[in-house]
């Protein structure tokens, strides 16, 4: 019997240590998402989309459209039409869409 509590107090253990685990991870993922490759304007899919690094469109980047995913992000950020990349606040793209 005295096996059979070790094995539960074993897996309450890990239980709990499961439950820690979790948010810490979610604190490397936040840290890798912020350290992802910046947008070549070469690449074929940033010319695709027009892309450049700096807007030549009034009243248009990166930083007010809607597709930024993170407009606290003043220099870099990520771009819903472009994953696991970030783009220059100041950029431009033919995907512009005015942030509501």
């Amino acid at each position: 019997m005295k096996k059979q509590d070790l094995s539960r107090r074993s897996f309450l253990k890990f239980g709990v240590a499961g439950l820690v685990a979790v948010p810490v991870a979610g604190l490397g993922w936040t840290t890798t998402a912020a350290a992802a490759e910046r947008l070549d304007p070469e690449s074929a899919e940033a010319q695709a989309l027009q892309y450049v690094h700096d807007s030549e469109v009034d009243g248009q980047n990166c930083l007010n459209c809607l597709l930024y995913n993170d407009p606290s992000q003043e220099e870099w950020g990520p771009c819903a039409v472009f994953p696991g990349k970030v783009v220059a606040a100041d950029g431009w793209c033919t995907a512009w869409v005015a942030r509501g």
